[in-house]
């Protein structure tokens, strides 16, 4: 990847995961976004800054680097208070008020090849001003190489190792480190004083980083320090390889704080186990029971023996109690969507529901960081304000498919009344008979019914028994044939009615947890193409 490429994915991943990790992270990454868009456009110029510690000879290998006399030199107490820039060319004001130069000085280039460097005399980092260590420390965060200067005597200083040196460890390829002073020591105790300071890189995680040594007295690896800030600067990249070094410190920064989680893939039996619950806390198994039971009910009154189905209507019916099963809608009509008489939400209920959504936001957030454990933990419970409300509205509105009577149920009714009628006629065929026989009248003929010469029943008695045994028996089957009935209304219903609650979770939960997880694999995704 390209810097821009990298810049571009690091400013992803800042919008994907603000308000979900460390809020100053964030903040630092904006600032490094916006310096570095700024750095960019400020030109491909180099700019190498000479640190060191008091006395060890900095702004004479400044001097000597620039030949030029600029910079002011003392033995034992720092002269540098603030940074100085020398630029071999034109000054770039851009760049220097990007970093905040005020010093700014031009020089003709010792060499054709620093026309494009503008090198920095730092103060000293250890020097008895907070100011001084400040302006070091600023610089650090801004400039596109850095040239450590060190001394025969301070080299092994804990203060440059432990607070600058090791920290930059990311940063190892815009560093270059030399030995000043050089002229000091005998060439053997030189070969081992470089040898020794080569140990305390590797152990700073600097591994490779130039090491030379030089004399700002006698000129010795001036030249070689020279031609390697030309190297640095000839192919202009200087600015784009410490932007780079800066996003991959970034997101080195973020990698803990997204972590390795799952895929961002919501499974079925995570939803359903979810669905489940809702379903329990929305009222649905009681709305199931009052269905089966309603159907029964409404069966019973319109397929039941009429002369004692009246006392059915003296109870309620179970779907009206619940303010369910209205009248069906015609098609394209929009439904009147009122609150339902469900029992009030008892402790069960709540409990559904508490369990449904924590159980379903642990599931996500498995294996995930803590920090993105509670994002998807805030999204999921978000969704509990108002969500008992939607869920009975989404009840109510679910046609329960009740209202309109099966046809067979007016089928048996009619057969009902037919046998209610045949009973009438048989009886009052034998009362008429009865009534006569009493005033010693001839009686209406008896028409009777069987074989000849064998057992036979008269009509009229075939009309009355037989009517009253066969409307018994077509009740009793009736009342089998209703009790599947309600049976299969009621895992009709549980269907529709499951279907409304599942509609609701994926809107109001599983789809913005969905979002936040998509969120999270979109951050993890842009992290692995900056850091691999």
């Amino acid at each position: 990847m390209t810097t821009v490429e990298k810049l571009d994915a690091l400013a992803e991943v800042v919008d994907l995961v603000d308000g979900r990790v460390d809020g100053e992270l964030v903040r630092d990454t904006r600032q490094l976004l916006a310096h570095a868009s700024r750095r960019l456009a400020a030109g491909p110029q180099t700019t190498v800054a000479l640190a060191g510690a008091t006395g060890s000879g900095k702004s004479s290998l400044f001097n000597a680097l620039s030949g030029t006399r600029l910079a002011e030199q003392g033995v034992r107490r720092p002269t540098t208070s603030k940074t100085l820039a020398v630029s071999f060319t034109a000054t770039n004001p851009d760049l220097l008020d990007l970093i905040g130069v005020e010093r700014r000085r031009e020089a003709k280039p010792p060499i054709p090849g620093l026309t494009d460097v503008v090198l920095l005399d730092l103060p000293d980092h250890d020097s008895f001003s907070g100011r001084h260590r400040d302006e070091v420390d600023r610089m650090v965060g801004l400039v596109d190489q850095f040239i450590w200067v060190l001394d025969p005597q301070k080299y092994a200083d804990a203060a440059i190792h432990q607070r600058y040196l090791r920290p930059l460890a990311r940063h190892r390829d815009v560093i270059t480190v030399v030995l000043n002073q050089a002229d000091l020591l005998p060439p053997d105790q030189l070969e081992q004083c470089l040898a020794h300071i080569r140990r305390l890189l590797d152990a700073d995680g600097l591994h490779g980083v130039p090491l030379l040594a030089t004399s700002a007295l006698t000129g010795m690896g001036v030249d070689d320090l020279r031609e390697r800030l030309v190297v640095l600067a000839g192919g202009k990249r200087a600015a784009a390889q410490r932007l780079a070094a800066d996003v991959a410190v970034a997101a080195s920064r973020f990698d803990p704080e997204v972590g390795h989680g799952p895929t961002g893939k919501v499974e079925k039996e995570t939803v359903s186990r979810l669905n489940a619950q809702l379903s329990a806390a929305a009222g649905v198994p009681v709305v199931v029971d009052a269905v089966r039971d309603s159907v029964r009910y409404r069966g019973q009154l319109a397929t039941g023996w009429p002369l004692v189905k009246w006392l059915g209507r003296l109870r309620p019916d179970p779907l009206k109690r619940l303010r369910l099963g209205g009248p069906e809608k015609t098609p394209g009509e929009a439904p009147v969507l009122t609150r339902s008489s469900l029992p009030p939400r008892s402790v069960a209920a709540d409990a559904h529901l508490a369990t449904g959504l924590r159980a379903f936001s642990q599931e996500l957030g498995e294996g995930m960081t803590a920090t993105w454990s509670r994002s998807i933990t805030a999204v999921v419970h978000a969704a509990t304000r108002g969500l008992p409300d939607e869920l009975d509205r989404a009840v109510v509105a679910v046609d329960l498919k009740v209202a309109r009577p099966p046809i067979w149920w007016g089928v048996i009714r009619a057969l009902q009344w037919l046998l209610i009628a045949a009973v009438v006629v048989g009886l009052g065929w034998l009362t008429v008979n009865g009534l006569l026989g009493y005033f010693g009248l001839p009686g209406l003929g008896m028409v009777p019914i069987g074989p000849e010469g064998g057992f036979r029943v008269p009509l009229p008695t075939i009309l009355s028994l037989g009517g009253l045994l066969a409307g018994v028996l077509l009740s009793v089957c009736s009342q089998l044939i209703i009790g599947a009935t309600a049976l299969d209304a009621a895992r009709r219903a549980r269907k529709s009615l499951d279907a409304a609650v599942a509609e609701v979770a994926r809107s109001r939960i599983v789809a913005p947890a969905e979002a936040e997880m998509a969120r999270y694999v979109a951050a993890r995704k842009a992290l692995d193409r900056i850091l691999h």
